[in-house]
């Protein structure tokens, strides 16, 4: 295998901006190869593989090289230490003049190497998972957290089902998949593959959505005929979802104050077939002086550290920081505060975030039970999925009730 300099050139733009810049990962390195069309298909796969794995073990990579992050050119040597990790030749390139690779150590030990260099993660976030979750579970659960995500889809039961999908996949397209009983929608992708092109996704058969992100909506438990506000929309996986549960019966109201996620959700809600979904303005006081305490079920699925899908995302680790988690926090409050007003009497707060720490989760909840907009409600059940014991990102979900 041989890394061409173009290729090599569009790898060190798009980790530099994702690192120093801090842009969103999959945006850069889709702007990357929507710039360069000519690419073929094996080398847009080691592109985005490169990227990928760059920014995962980014600080394993530094220290494999003893690399200096105040250099010039500190990203190049980051390229030049996953070229040989990935047991491809160095190029003879000015570019890779501070890689010295038969001093270059591929295999750090672990006794001599501390967990947070190890797993290439920053100090802050292995001293929280310490605190949360103990050296054993928290070793296990960084480990899977550093591991590649499956390819998972969420099946639109309005246009088919499980097997069905399954088999078309197969025979049409060559594209193998797993059904696992526990998730009943949901189908598991035998590899990673570009799917946007199909027929079938153009028809709403299907859309991508991660296997415990789909236990949220199973978790809130909607029935057909509710009304029911997803607060925190997005561009609306968990709306769809929602739908698909209430059989297209009752009314969502789909509110973000993310206009172009909300612009997503319209598209996809004409693909999926759904005709119940209302796109409402989050900001509009009238919304809470119309539904106050006359909704059957609200979903908060807030926005949270998204410490939970590293392995989707690894830039994460390197964008947030304990400030900005604080923050969010504070975000997270006001939210459950505004929106719980909304729930009738019976009706269910639903509360989720993509993060595993407790202080976005477990003692969110706590906090917001001890609040006076908390006390007319009851936790019924409360649930965190770990990536390490699960076939699905890390989650927590709280389901309340108002008494």
């Amino acid at each position: 295998m041989k890394l061409h300099k173009n290729l090599a050139l569009g790898i060190e733009s798009c980790i530099k901006n994702i690192l120093q810049h801090k842009s969103a990962l999959r945006p850069s390195l889709n702007r990357l190869l929507k710039q360069n069309k000519r690419w073929g298909s094996r080398d847009r796969r080691l592109v985005g593989e490169g990227v990928f794995e760059i920014i995962r073990w980014k600080r394993k990579f530094s220290e494999m090289g003893k690399l200096d992050p105040k250099s010039d050119r500190y990203y190049w040597s980051l390229l030049g230490i996953w070229i040989i990790n990935k047991n491809i030749p160095l190029p003879d390139w000015d570019f890779f003049s501070e890689i010295k690779s038969q001093t270059v150590t591929l295999k750090l030990k672990p006794k001599k190497n501390a967990r947070a260099i190890l797993q290439s993660i920053p100090d802050w976030l292995d001293n929280l998972g310490i605190k949360n979750f103990g050296k054993s579970v928290w070793e296990k659960e960084i480990k899977s957290l550093n591991e590649k995500a499956p390819l998972v889809l969420r099946v639109n039961i309005f246009k088919t089902t499980s097997i069905k999908l399954k088999s078309i996949l197969k025979k049409k397209y060559g594209i193998e998949s797993t059904i696992i009983p526990e998730f009943p929608t949901a189908l598991f992708l035998n590899k990673h593959q570009k799917l946007n092109h199909l027929e079938l996704f153009k028809q709403g058969w299907f859309e991508v959505q991660d296997a415990n992100s789909q236990k949220v909506s199973l978790f809130a438990d909607p029935k057909p005929g509710m009304l029911v506000f997803d607060a925190c929309a997005g561009a609306g996986g968990k709306t769809l979802h929602l739908a698909n549960l209430m059989e297209n019966k009752g009314r969502i109201m789909a509110l973000d104050p993310n206009k172009k996620k909300l612009e997503q959700l319209v598209i996809r809600i004409k693909r999926n077939g759904v005709r119940m979904v209302k796109i409402q303005n989050i900001d509009s006081d009238d919304i809470f002086k119309k539904y106050r305490e006359n909704v059957d079920l609200v979903l908060i699925d807030a926005p949270c550290s998204n410490l939970g899908v590293l392995r989707r995302n690894p830039a994460l680790k390197w964008h947030m920081n304990p400030k900005q988690i604080d923050e969010l926090i504070q975000i997270q409050q006001e939210i459950l505060n505004k929106q719980s007003i909304l729930v009738k009497k019976g009706g269910i707060l639903m509360y989720s975030t993509c993060s595993i720490f407790s202080n976005e989760n477990e003692k969110q909840i706590q906090n917001f039970l001890k609040s006076n907009s908390g006390k007319s409600f009851r936790l019924e059940k409360e649930k965190k999925l770990l990536t390490q014991n699960s076939k699905g990102d890390g989650f927590y979900m709280a389901r309340l009730i108002r008494i």
